[in-house]
């Protein structure tokens, strides 16, 4: 083992953070190449700086003017060079002010400074290499977004577990995840929760997210060492009262000693900006110090220096701009309203359709989506509905059929809803 990862692995001893990590969350380190090196000369070459594969003309980078002029003037130096491994070190701390000012329960707890990945699904993978072994459990619930197959069972061979999301009541299933807790045997506990939910567009409400947050406190204090992952893609996208408008992440940061809690979300949703492929992982674990923090942050980097080496200049730049903004606040409340007219609208048409039994909504109460489960086969409807309507929507498991309202502009959405039902009553009966 190299001599880096086992000094990181030496100040990470008797945490819950060393005892989940994997055989590559072990393994990993943050080398002190190239880039260490040449963040050494960036503040001590004053003659030459020789260190970066990066061409340069007195000392600024070199750049095609024909690609410059179309950032509206922004300084070459902050579209052009590498980004640091970490990332951008002003967005990393105001993404970090952000997300307090978005969790207050979070205010004065200890977590790290969030680190730039290339959009969540990059910082999903790295947590699955830092922490995944082959043939670790991971516990998802039974309605989970479908990319976590590539990246947990065939990417790293752990075995993905569920429980049902939904009581027959429509509220979140607490007792299910308790049982499947209790039928792990091993003291090593990997779980992530995305909220809202992709596909169905649900999240806690703040007693849900209470007794969530107890029941792993309560596997906690019976020895199990706990990572629980939030994936916060949709954070913010809260229509109803008494939903949990906070990510569990901020429940779980300093709940217990054997639970590491790592919030992983993105500016992709959140700032509506889907192709800057943005992304962020922050840690928090109870009792973890700013030494332990700065380890578990080294063995990140690795593995982000490893994958994509580093994240997006100009995205970063581009965010951070735009975060700073005078006008950002105004913004976002203006394009979370057009949302949340869109779901209110879902709510008013569906309210014609309660007593219909071919597509039966799921609870949804966020997000950017909502799930019918099918009395037929989702997939002959989905097919019929693009064929004979050219309608788009999304079949999983042959049984539920996912519709993406947030795509669909507010006038329209009646007119799909009421095709979707006439297209299951032609295709069904």
């Amino acid at each position: 083992m190299n001599a880096i990862a086992k000094e990181l692995n030496e100040i990470l001893k008797g945490t819950a953070a060393a005892e989940l990590l994997s055989g590559m969350g072990r393994e990993m380190f943050f080398p002190k190449g190239i880039v260490a090196q040449s963040a050494e000369a960036k503040q001590k070459a004053h003659t030459y700086n020789a260190t970066v594969g990066m061409a340069t003309q007195q000392g600024d980078p070199l750049y095609l003017p024909s690609i410059h002029k179309k950032f509206n003037g922004l300084n070459c130096g902050d579209i052009f060079p590498y980004a640091p491994t970490p990332g951008d070190p002003k967005l990393r701390q105001l993404w970090k002010k952000e997300m307090i000012r978005k969790n207050p329960a979070l205010t004065g707890t200890d977590i790290s400074l969030p680190l730039v990945t290339a959009g969540l699904t990059h910082g999903v993978s790295i947590i699955a290499d830092l922490f995944l072994d082959s043939g670790d459990t991971i516990i998802v619930p039974d309605m989970f977004w479908g990319n976590y197959r590539l990246i947990f069972e065939v990417r790293r061979q752990a075995e993905i577990a569920a429980f049902s999301f939904f009581t027959e009541e429509g509220t979140l299933n607490i007792d299910a995840l308790s049982e499947l807790l209790d039928r792990i045997s091993s003291k090593k506990i990997v779980l992530i929760v995305n909220f809202p939910n992709n596909p169905t567009g649900y999240s806690p409400t703040v007693g849900e997210a209470e007794a969530l947050t107890a029941l792993l406190v309560k596997n906690a204090e019976a020895g199990k060492k706990i990572l629980i992952m939030t994936d916060d893609a949709y954070f913010g996208l809260f229509y109803e009262e008494g939903t949990c408008t906070q990510s569990l992440f901020a429940y779980l940061a300093d709940a217990h000693e054997n639970i590491l809690a790592v919030k992983g979300d993105a500016a992709t949703k959140e700032e509506l900006v889907w192709g800057f492929r943005v992304g962020f992982l922050t840690y928090g674990g109870k009792g973890m110090t700013e030494n332990q923090y700065d380890a578990l942050i080294k063995k990140t980097m690795g593995a982000i220096r490893s994958s994509v080496s580093n994240c997006s200049r100009p995205a970063q730049t581009l965010l951070l701009h735009g975060m700073a903004s005078g006008s950002y606040s105004g913004e976002k409340e203006a394009a979370f309203t057009l949302l949340s007219a869109r779901y209110q609208e879902v709510k008013k048409v569906l309210s014609k359709y309660t007593d219909n039994p071919l597509l039966r909504p799921m609870p949804f109460n966020s997000g950017y989506f909502m799930a019918f489960t099918c009395s037929g086969s989702a997939e002959d409807l989905r097919v019929y509905l693009l064929e004979k309507y050219g309608i788009g929507t999304i079949s999983i498991q042959d049984t539920y059929l996912r519709i993406a309202y947030s795509s669909v502009d507010v006038e329209n959405i009646e007119d799909l809803y009421n095709t979707l039902y006439k297209a299951a009553q032609e295709v069904w009966t």
